[in-house]
């Protein structure tokens, strides 16, 4: 996957501002409505501070799956392009976008799009506090809209979720972590053991378990900052504190109980559903997948080695294939309610990755909800799936666009002629994940 620096406006290579014109994209695509000016849509990414020229590496990740939103976005009358925030220009309202084409990427610089989609993944600190003040900034200089929503941390979102009836029974015990009393006070009253997790993390980065052990000494096991898996150590609890301590830092965390949340061979899993807002504004469940991770690993992430699995077999496995049945049915049932009340706390959102448990009694828990979903579980669920998980965010932006300019009635109904007619990629007819999951 070469790259290419392409600068239109004869900016030197490596520039991170845009000075001059800039190209305004007036493409016009079979897969349009009408024929109608395709309207752009920015994706957000972090560019990588070290990336090869001309070799295999992209400029930011997730690149594969970016790839896939902009072949797909003119069956939806879209053109996207990807930039880092931090090159825009407010005085030209230009920033350095990302296309690939002829097998390449390539840097030109174009018009800002007025709607952006987040994929920002930062590779450190300083990109994750240039890029984050550089989105804040466009958005109150340049009235940008995102295309989803954000949600506090993990203690805020699940003390919100506390308060609502039929949400209520599938949350775990949590409470913030106000250092190592609080932590051993939650040791104590919850049977010895405990997990921790950033309020703010993802991708399992950053999480802890905790169990006692007889003579007094503490097993600590978990991923650090970097994902990286860091193998169970038995401490003196003095010790164990101490490492603690320094392993939280001054970062907030949430305590929750350490769970049985393991499969056959002792290995941890989680279930990942994957919500999104279709070409008219409804929520759909676009697929469930398994997410298993080693057996001496605290997280079933895939960003720290962990496998997708279809949910249906590996569920019936553990649980007999009525039960299975009937678990995934209580997943679909509680997703609906989870995305529907976290819209009413927080306001719009695009899509929404929702994590669970199931153990060893069959109780189904919520752990988490990420505004940042990533893809590659929904291979797991089906093809339909994974092709709904691209096209969903796209078909949605353009009933955005659409609601914005007052002409969803009428052209909206022509694009989605055009894309069911379409077939493949361009296909935005979802359906619940029923048949997905159970295969």
């Amino acid at each position: 996957m070469p790259v290419t620096l392409q600068a239109s406006d004869g900016e030197s290579r490596g520039a991170r501002r845009a000075t001059g014109s800039f190209r305004r994209d007036r493409t016009r695509s079979e897969g349009s409505a009408n024929g109608s000016e395709l309207r752009p849509i920015g994706i957000l990414v972090c560019e990588r501070s070290e990336y090869t020229h001309g070799g295999t590496a992209a400029p930011f990740a997730e690149a594969d799956f970016i790839r896939r939103l902009m072949a797909a976005a003119p069956r939806h009358a879209l053109v996207a392009y990807a930039f880092d925030p931090a090159t825009w220009d407010s005085r030209t309202n230009a920033v350095a976008g990302w296309r690939y084409t002829d097998g390449s990427w390539r840097r030109e610089t174009v018009e800002a799009p007025a709607l952006l989609y987040d994929r920002l993944w930062p590779d450190g600190r300083e990109s994750r506090d240039r890029s984050l003040a550089a989105l804040r900034t466009m958005r109150e200089r340049g009235g940008f809209r995102l295309l989803n929503g954000s949600l506090p941390g993990k203690t805020a979102v699940l003390r919100a979720l506390s308060r609502c009836a039929e949400i209520r029974p599938l949350l775990p015990p949590s409470a913030a972590y106000r250092g190592v009393a609080s932590l051993v006070s939650w040791v104590g009253a919850r049977g010895g053991s405990a997990f921790l997790k950033p309020s703010g993390g993802s991708q399992g980065k950053g999480a802890l378990a905790i169990a006692a052990t007889p003579g007094g000494s503490w097993t600590l096991s978990g991923r650090d900052a970097s994902g990286a898996l860091v193998r169970a150590r038995r401490l003196p609890r003095r010790e164990a504190l101490r490492e603690v301590r320094a392993w939280v830092g001054h970062r907030p965390y949430l305590m929750q109980p350490l769970l049985a949340l393991r499969g056959t061979d002792g290995e941890p899993f989680d279930l990942r559903a994957l919500m999104q807002k279709d070409g008219g504004g409804v929520w759909v469940m676009t697929g469930i997948a398994v997410r298993t991770g080693a057996p001496e690993s605290v997280t079933a992430n895939l960003h720290g080695g962990g496998v997708a699995r279809p949910p249906g077999p590996y569920l019936a496995e553990l649980f007999g294939e009525r039960t299975a049945v009937r678990l995934l049915e209580r997943l679909r049932e509680a997703s609906g309610s989870i995305v529907a009340r976290l819209e009413q706390m927080y306001g719009r959102f695009a899509e929404l990755g929702l994590d669970y448990g199931i153990d060893r009694g069959g109780r189904v828990w919520f752990l988490e909800a990420n505004t940042k979903p990533g893809r590659a579980s929904m291979a797991e669920a089906g093809d339909a799936a994974m092709s709904d998980a691209i096209n969903n965010p796209l078909a949605y932006a353009r009933y955005i666009l659409l609601v914005s300019s007052g002409r969803v009635c009428h052209e909206f109904d022509l694009v989605q002629r055009s894309l069911h007619a379409a077939g493949g990629e361009g296909r935005v007819a979802v359906q619940p994940a029923r048949q997905n999951a159970e295969n």
